[in-house]
This record gives structure tokens, C-alpha cells and sequence, in this order.
């Protein structure tokens, strides 16, 4: 059985909308703010063996340093039809 290793996490991606229309820039700022709120709150879907917070489980929501986000967001995909976003115990500030 396949497991996730050390002091990382693996973070649900939260579900982007995919739409063939063309839109203007208000509407593609309107999308991304919508984005950056589903951002702010990330379901966990897996956890390294080296972490022992008990708090810090599969299915928890958490806070994720967004300077993290912006600059250390490895996306993994786990297969053809999911895809998990890898980040680090030190990058994430909350959980829910």
C-alpha cells in the first residue's frame, strides 16, 4: 500500500471550474478571488509518517501559508483523474 513519507502533506484540490466562454478581466478577477477563498480552506487527503500532531489527520481542513501557495505549490498527480497539491507541516498555520 502506497504512503506518504516525512514531514509532508498532501492537499485536496479544490474543484476548478472549467468553462469554454470567453470572459472579460472583471469576470476573471471575480473567478480568481472565488478561487483564492476556496484556497483558504484545503481538505487533507494525506499525511506523512513522520508527523505525529494528532489534530492533523486525513479530512481536516487547514489554513496553508498562502506565500507557500504561491511559491512552493508542487501539484502530484495520483492518477488520471486526481491530483493533489504537495506542501510541508511547516507551511501549514491552521486547523479547523
Amino acid at each position: 500500500m502506497p504512503k506518504l513519507l516525512g514531514n509532508r502533506i498532501y492537499l485536496e484540490m479544490p474543484k476548478k471550474e472549467e468553462s469554454k466562454l470567453i470572459v472579460d478581466e472583471n469576470t476573471k478577477e471575480a473567478l480568481q478571488k472565488e478561487l483564492l477563498k476556496k484556497m483558504s480552506r484545503l481538505k487533507v487527503h494525506s499525511v506523512g509518517t513522520a508527523i505525529t500532531d494528532p489534530d492533523l489527520k486525513v479530512g481536516v481542513e487547514v489554513l496553508v501559508d498562502p506565500s507557500a501557495l504561491r511559491d512552493k505549490t508542487l501539484i502530484i498527480p495520483l492518477s488520471e483523474n486526481e491530483e493533489v497539491m504537495l506542501v510541508s507541516i511547516f507551511d501549514i498555520v491552521h486547523i479547523w
